[in-house]
């Protein structure tokens, strides 16, 4: 996996960072492809120069801003699970909280998932880091649920909870994709999706009434 060195100066870091998040703006306005070394250094307040010194090129900019993105939304998860487990919630209720947080997770930032996940397309490390994420993800979620498990229960709680943390990511990324998932309101969705998870692990809706 191609990375950029994290620079030693604060100076420099601070540049790289202008750097990042001048082509995170230009990905979420799909701008990025069009634009050039110059223009770039120029938005970041830096000079060409400096950008050859840190990054390099367009290419390694691009994963540089993929790799920030995946670390950036794994600690957000983390501390959503670290919150989530820390409050007295039923199934129904953690559930929909989680949903909210991811789906404002990457609210705003649908420009740049959607030009990430087109280069993933034809790139195997892009393809390898969304996968890894989404394994993630996965991974923490099954864990919430699993950690709220109580009255009947699906009779592989486990292997239910993995099969519903991937339909809830696919749904998810759907909305995020196109700003809706079918028919149900947006407002509505984070519950919804959370009465799907309870009917499915055989979970008792009382709460969710």
């Amino acid at each position: 996996m191609q990375r950029i060195p994290r620079p030693s100066q604060a100076r420099s870091q601070q540049a790289l960072e202008r750097f990042l998040n001048v082509a995170a703006d230009l990905l979420q306005n799909n701008q990025f492809e069009d634009t050039g070394i110059a223009h770039i250094a120029q938005q970041a307040e830096s000079s060409v120069g400096t950008f050859y010194r840190l990054i390099g090129d367009k290419d390694l900019l691009l994963y540089a801003v993929h790799q920030r993105f995946v670390e950036q939304s794994r600690s957000a998860i983390d501390q959503l699970n670290e919150t989530l487990l820390s409050q007295p919630l039923d199934l129904f209720a953690q559930t929909e909280r989680y949903i909210s947080h991811v789906l404002m997770l990457f609210h705003g930032r649908e420009g740049l998932l959607r030009a990430l996940i087109r280069r993933s397309s034809g790139d195997v490390q892009f393809r390898q880091r969304f996968h890894e994420l989404n394994a993630y993800i996965a991974q923490s979620f099954s864990l919430l649920t699993l950690a709220r498990l109580q009255g009947r229960k699906h009779p592989n709680p486990a292997q239910a909870a993995d099969l519903l943390a991937h339909v809830l990511l696919a749904s998810m990324n759907y909305h995020t994709l196109t700003g809706q998932l079918g028919r149900t309101p947006n407002a509505q969705l984070p519950a919804e999706l959370a009465r799907m998870v309870c009917s499915y692990l055989h979970n008792d809706l009382a709460d969710a009434e």
